[in-house]
C-alpha cells in the first residue's frame, strides 16, 4: 500500500479523493444548514417547498413590482416571464403589468400586497411585503400580486427546488453521516498527500516539483490576490441571474481548492527541505536587507571613530592653534561686514596680544597634562619643567611634581611593610609548623593506644581536629599572603568554562545533601573557553562552595549557573544566607571577615579574600553582590575564540 501511495498513480488518486471528500463535505455542511433553516425536520416535504418558494416569489415580485411602478408610461405593462405567470394590481385594483399569458388564468395560487416607497424624485426607493391585516402606512403606495408557477422543467427555477428538495428531504438524516464520512476521507487523503508528497518508491530522496523553484511567499500572495480578485468580479457582476452566480463560486471554489491542496503539497516538500522560510523571497529580501543595514551601520562606526580618532590625535596645541584661528576669522569676517577702521585696528591689537597669550597657555597646559599622564600611568619619576611657567601654572606644576614625591614614598613605604608581613607570616607559618606537625603526630600516637580511660579518646580527638583546625588557618594564611603580592605560580592555559560547573556539581552533590541543599546547575549548549590555571580555580570553586555549605539556609537551592556576558565568561553562585547578611560586600572581601558575626561555623574568614586575589592572577575578577539575604558571587574571565 505504501508503494502504491507514494507513485505517480497513488497520490493521483489521493489527489481526486480529497477533492472530492471535501467538495462532498463542503454540500453536505451546506445542506444540513439549509436543512435546519427550511424546516426539514419539523415540516412535512410539501410545507418545505412552499416555505422555500414563498421567500423566492417575495424576491421575484419585489423585482417585478419595481420595474412596474417604474414604468414611466401610464399604461398596463406586459413583461414576459419563464418563472411564473403574474399581474400587478394597484389600490384601485386597476391591473398596471402583468405577463404575457396572465389573461388565460381563472385561479390565482398565491396572492400577497406589498408596500413601495418613493423617494423626492417619484422612483421607487424601496419595495417591501406587507401584511394584508397589518395597518397601512399613508407614506406608502400598496399594490397587489398574484402568481401561478409554471411547470417548465430546465429553465424553471421552481421546478429546479421542487427536485432538489425531492432528493434532500430522504437525506435529511442521512447527511451528517456523508459529511463525517467526507470529512474522514479528506483527513485521511490530505496526510496522504503531505506524507508522500516529494517521495518515490525507487529512492528515499525528495523530489520536488517544478514550482518548488518558485518562493512559497510568492506562490501564496499570488493564490491570495487570485482569490481577492475573482471576489472582486463576482460583487461587481452580482446583478446576473443566481443561477449563473451560483454556477461560477461552484467552479472557482473548485478551482481553488485544487491549487490550495498544491500549494500544501508544495509547503509540505518544504518543510521536508527544511526551506520554507530560508528559501522565501521574504526571507532574501530581509537578510539583504539586514546585511545592508549592518555593512552601513558598521561603516558610520568606522567614519565616527577615524574622525573620533584624528580629532583626538591632533596635539593640545594645534586643538588650541585651530579654534582660535577659526573664531579670529569669523570675527574678521563680521568686522568686513560691519568694515569700520576703528573696529579692524582694535581687532588687530587685541589679537596681536590675545593670540600669543592663547599660544602660551596652551603649550603649558601640554606640559601639565603630560606630567598628568606620567603619573596616572605609574611613572613617578617624572618632573615637570616649571622654568617658563608663571602664576598658577607653575604652582601647579609644583604640586604634581610634590605629588609624584609623596608617591614614590608612600609606595616604597607600602611595599617594604607587605614584604616585611609576607616574610614575617611565612616565617613564623615556618616556625609553628615543625611544632604543629609533632602535635598532630603524638597526638594520632595518643590515640591509638589502648587505654580504659575514655576521657583520653575524647580529648584525643579534640586536639586532633583543633590541631588540624590550626594547620588550615596557617596554610591559608601563607596562601593568602601569596596570592596577594603576586608570589604564587600560575600556569594559563585553555581551558572549557563547563568543565568547572560540572564538576564542582559532581564533587559537592553528597556534601550539599548532607546540608539540606539543592544545586541546580545552567551551562549553555555553546561552548565557552578562557585562559585559566585549573589548580587555582579549583581552589576558588572550592571556596566559594565552602562558604555556601557553612552560611546557607538550609532546605532551600543554590544556582551555580554560567553564561557569556559581552566579551567575558560569568560563573554566577547564587544562595540564601542562613545569617542576616547585615554587612557590605567590600567589608565581606576583606580578610578575616566572617559572614556570622557570632562565629559559630568553622572558617577563618579568608576564603573569598584567596578566592579573589586567585581569580585575578588569572586576569579574572570576584564580585559580591549581596541583596536581602540573598548572597551572589559573580566570578568573570575574558573569553578566547
Amino acid at each position: 500500500m505504501k508503494r502504491f501511495l507514494k507513485s505517480i498513480t497513488g497520490k493521483t488518486v489521493s489527489f481526486i479523493l480529497c477533492v472530492m471528500a471535501i467538495c462532498v463535505l463542503a454540500a453536505s455542511m451546506v445542506c444540513a444548514g439549509l436543512m435546519v433553516e427550511g424546516n426539514y425536520y419539523t415540516q412535512a416535504k410539501d410545507q418545505v417547498f412552499e416555505n422555500v418558494i414563498t421567500g423566492k416569489i417575495h424576491r421575484d415580485a419585489c423585482s417585478e413590482i419595481w420595474s412596474v411602478v417604474n414604468n414611466s408610461e401610464n399604461e398596463q405593462l406586459v413583461i414576459s416571464n419563464e418563472q411564473f405567470t403574474f399581474e400587478i394590481a394597484n389600490e384601485e385594483g386597476e391591473i398596471i403589468g402583468r405577463s404575457e399569458d396572465a389573461s388565460n388564468i381563472k385561479e390565482w395560487t398565491y396572492s400577497y400586497e406589498y408596500g413601495v416607497l418613493r423617494n423626492e424624485e417619484g422612483l421607487v426607493d424601496e419595495v417591501f411585503y406587507h401584511e394584508k391585516t397589518a395597518p397601512r402606512d399613508d407614506r406608502l403606495e400598496y399594490y397587489t400580486f398574484k402568481a401561478n408557477i409554471k411547470e417548465n422543467p430546465g429553465i424553471n427555477s421552481y421546478s429546479t427546488i421542487r427536485k432538489v428538495i425531492d432528493l434532500t428531504y430522504p437525506l435529511r438524516y442521512w447527511i451528517y453521516l456523508i459529511g463525517i464520512a467526507a470529512l474522514l476521507a479528506a483527513i485521511a487523503c490530505f496526510i496522504s498527500l503531505m506524507a508522500n508528497a516529494g517521495r518515490r518508491n525507487d529512492s528515499e530522496e525528495l523530489y520536488p516539483g517544478p514550482l518548488n523553484k518558485i518562493p512559497f511567499d510568492v506562490l501564496a500572495a499570488v493564490y491570495v490576490l487570485s482569490g481577492v480578485a475573482c471576489i472582486a468580479i463576482l460583487e461587481q457582476n452580482y446583478s446576473l441571474p443566481d443561477e449563473f452566480l451560483a454556477a461560477a463560486v461552484i467552479v472557482l471554489a473548485l478551482i481553488f481548492l485544487v491549487l490550495f491542496i498544491g500549494l500544501c503539497i508544495s509547503m509540505a516538500v518544504r518543510i521536508k527541505q527544511k526551506n520554507l522560510v530560508k528559501g522565501s523571497l521574504t526571507y532574501l529580501c530581509l537578510k539583504y536587507l539586514w546585511a545592508v543595514v549592518v555593512y552601513a551601520w558598521d561603516l558610520l562606526k568606522k567614519l565616527m571613530k577615524s574622525i573620533v580618532s584624528f580629532i583626538s590625535s591632533i596635539p593640545l596645541v594645534w586643538k588650541t592653534v585651530v579654534i582660535t584661528l577659526g573664531l579670529v576669522f569669523i570675527e574678521f569676517l563680521f568686522l568686513v561686514a560691519l568694515y569700520s577702521d576703528f573696529y579692524i585696528a582694535f581687532w588687530l591689537i587685541k589679537n596681536l596680544i590675545l593670540i600669543p597669550a592663547v599660544i602660551y597657555i596652551a603649550l603649558t597646559l601640554r606640559t601639565l597634562q603630560q606630567g598628568g599622564i606620567a603619573l596616572a600611568s605609574g611613572d613617578l619619576s617624572y618632573h615637570v619643567d616649571t622654568k617658563r611657567m608663571i602664576w598658577d601654572f607653575r604652582k601647579h606644576g609644583e604640586n604634581l611634581n610634590s605629588i609624584a614625591n609623596g608617591m614614590s614614598i608612600a609606595v616604597e613605604d607600602r611595599l617594604k611593610s607587605e614584604r616585611m608581613k609576607t616574610e614575617l607570616i611565612t616565617n613564623v607559618s615556618h616556625d609553628i609548623k615543625t611544632p604543629l606537625t609533632s602535635i598532630i603526630n603524638y597526638a594520632d600516637l595518643i590515640g591509638k593506644e589502648k587505654t580504659n580511660n575514655k576521657k583520653v579518646k575524647e580529648y584525643t580527638e579534640v586536639l586532633l581536629r583543633q590541631s588540624e583546625r590550626l594547620k588550615r588557618l596557617i596554610d591559608d594564611l601563607v596562601e593568602a599572603s601569596k596570592a596577594s603580592t603576586g608570589n604564587l605560580e600560575v600556569n594559563l592555559m585553555p581551558c572549557d568554562a563547563a568543565t568547572f560547573v560540572n564538576q564542582t556539581a559532581g564533587e559537592y552533590q553528597d556534601r550539599l545533601k548532607e546540608c539540606d541543599l539543592t544545586l541546580i546547575t545552567e551551562v549553555p549548549e555553546e561552548e565557552l573557553r578562557i585562559m585559566a590555571d585549573g589548580r587555582r580555580m579549583y581552589r576558588i570553586f572550592d571556596n566559594l562552595m565552602n562558604n555556601i555549605c557553612k552560611y546557607a539556609q538550609s532546605g532551600t537551592r543554590v544556582y551555580l549557573s554560567l553564561e557569556r556576558k559581552d566579551n567575558d565568561v560569568l560563573f554566577v553562585f547564587k544562595n540564601t544566607s542562613r545569617e542576616q547578611l547585615n554587612i557590605s560586600e567590600d567589608e565581606l572581601m576583606e580578610r578575616f571577615t566572617r559572614g556570622d558575626q557570632s562565629r559559630n561555623t568553622e572558617g577563618n574568614g579568608l576564603g573569598l579574600s584567596i578566592a579573589k586575589s586567585m581569580a585575578e592572577l588569572q586576569n579574572g575578577s570576584l564580585k559580591i553582590v549581596i541583596d536581602g539575604d540573598l548572597f551572589k558571587a559573580n566570578l568573570s574571565f575574558p573569553i578566547i575564540a
